[in-house]
Parts: structure tokens; C-alpha cells; sequence
């Protein structure tokens, strides 16, 4: 699996924060989520905060015979109009894969650590709420004897990799003259976290008046992605409407992960989901 493309962007969860003076312990219907509160003195204020987060998708990619783990580092710099620059740096997490193509990604919205496991051998799929020892699990994926499936941003890459000069594409997602010129270059292959990577640079310029701008509005992506892991090792996005971002995977060990990490912790209670989405309360004094 491409642990990352959905790094975003997987990406993670809406969060909310209200207060609270007393404790409770609420165990939400199936689809919902479990609401936990911890107890405090009277006089103090309970700040409750709510992670609203997505299903695991049906369509995540599978690929066997890859197994790795790896942190995850990502950072995002904004520049205002008076050229302050805001840097925001994410807690570092992890994500891992094992030979049977099972997967483990962990993220931090707002103040929570969340895992999300897939596992295409027993068919289910679950979020893990390590701070409420919830497990939420969601019905077996639909079989499929379908190839192994690249994510979106391996597929560009592999695409353009070794593909020589740039390539002009139009965006089919818009209106004809709200569309971006898009074009993809192949930047060659190097080494990164002692992994062989290649990559392609996927630019893409909004015309005059596209989006009510009076100039023309460019956007570059640059993807290092790994034949081998089928995973992008290096992404980086430049766009003046929101600044430069970049997902690195560090530290990346390609033996067979602990098989624990890909099960459900014996303490934790499961709770089987119907919905689309769970609803995960995390309180802080």
C-alpha cells in the first residue's frame, strides 16, 4: 500500500473542542464512536475534543511481497503577503506494511494518536483509538483477484519516470476554461533512505481569469516514488495559494514487520461500525 498517497493526503480528521465539569463514560451506538470523559475536580474545566474520522477506504491498494516500516515526517510553509513565513511541522509517525500486504499508518489529529489497519487477509479494516482502548472495525473489503493497484501519485510517477521531455495533458475535473494546463517531467532516479527512487515533476498552471486570477497560477509537484516499494519515498508541493508542503518517509527498514502491529491489542474493546465515519472523544484537562 501506498502508506502515504493518501497523505494526504490522508489525510485525517475534523476537530472540535467543548468543555465539560463533571465525568462521564458514554458507549456510543455502532457507527458513532465512544465517547469517554475523564473525572476532574468541580471547579475544573474538562476540555473534550472530538476527532471526526473518515472510514478506512474500500480502495486502498494492495501489494504484496513489499514488506517495510518507516516514519513519516511532513512540514508545511505558508508566506504572507508581507513575506512572514509560518512553518508547521507534524509529529513524526509511523507506517509499515507486511509480505501479505497487510498495513498499519499511524496520524495524530488534534491531540490524538489514531491507527489505521487494513487487512486484506482477514478482509477487515480498523481505526484504532489507543487513548480510549476502542478498536472500531468495519466489514470485510469485496474480494478482488485484480494485480496490485498503485496509489494515484505512484501511478503519475511510474508513468513518468524515464518518460523524457515534459508531457502536456489537460485536467478533465473542470469546466474547459476553468481547466489547468498540466504537464509531467521525468527528474531521473536517485537514492533516498538508501531506497532507489524515481521521479517526475508534475506541473500545473492555471490560466488567466480560471479562477478570477489576473495572472497565471502555477503548481508544482515533484514525486521520488519506488518501483520496489511501490510507495513515494519524497513528495513536494509548491502553490502560491497555499504555500509549500513536504512528506518524507525516514528511517525505512524493509525487514518483516512484528505481526502484533496489525492486530487488535488484547485490552481493547471492538466495536463494530456501520457508518461512514467514527466519532472519537479525547479529554484533556
Amino acid at each position: 500500500m501506498n502508506a502515504f498517497h493518501r497523505i494526504g493526503p490522508i489525510a485525517a480528521g475534523l476537530l472540535f473542542c467543548t468543555c465539560a465539569g463533571h465525568a462521564q463514560q458514554t458507549q456510543g451506538s455502532a457507527g458513532i464512536g465512544v465517547v469517554v470523559t475523564s473525572p476532574q475536580a468541580a471547579h475544573d474545566i474538562v476540555h473534550t475534543y472530538t476527532i471526526r474520522m473518515p472510514a478506512p477506504s474500500v480502495h486502498a491498494p494492495l501489494v504484496t511481497g513489499a514488506p517495510y516500516c518507516a516514519g513519516v515526517t511532513t512540514e508545511r510553509v505558508q508566506t504572507l503577503a508581507d513575506g512572514t513565513h509560518i512553518t508547521q511541522k507534524s509529529r513524526s509517525t509511523k507506517t509499515c506494511r507486511d509480505s501479505e500486504g497487510r498495513t498499519r499508518r499511524e496520524s495524530t489529529p488534534g491531540s490524538a494518536e489514531i491507527v489505521e489497519i487494513h487487512d486484506p487477509v482477514s478482509g477487515f479494516r480498523y481505526i484504532l483509538d489507543p487513548y480510549n482502548h476502542v478498536a472500531h472495525s468495519f466489514s470485510p473489503l469485496e474480494k478482488s483477484n485484480e494485480p496490485a493497484r498503485y496509489a494515484q501519485e505512484g501511478k503519475a510517477v511510474s508513468a513518468g519516470a524515464g518518460s523524457g521531455p515534459a508531457r502536456k495533458v489537460a485536467s478533465p475535473s473542470l469546466p474547459e476554461p476553468e481547466r489547468p494546463e498540466v504537464s509531467t517531467e521525468s527528474l531521473g532516479t536517485q537514492v533516498i533512505e538508501g531506497v532507489s527512487v524515481e521521479g517526475t515533476k508534475l506541473t500545473r498552471t492555471f490560466p488567466v481569469g480560471a479562477i478570477g486570477n489576473d495572472r497565471p497560477i502555477v503548481s508544482l509537484t515533484e514525486s521520488w516514488f519506488s518501483p520496489e516499494l511501490k510507495v513515494v519515498v519524497l513528495s513536494k508541493t509548491s502553490d502560491p495559494r497555499m504555500g509549500e508542503s513536504t512528506m518524507k518517509l525516514q528511517n525505512i527498514d524493509r525487514s518483516e514487520p512484528d505481526p502484533a502491529l496489525f492486530q487488535i491489542p488484547p485490552d481493547y474493546q471492538v466495536v463494530d461500525e456501520n457508518s461512514d465515519r467514527v466519532e472519537i472523544k479525547v479529554t484533556r484537562p
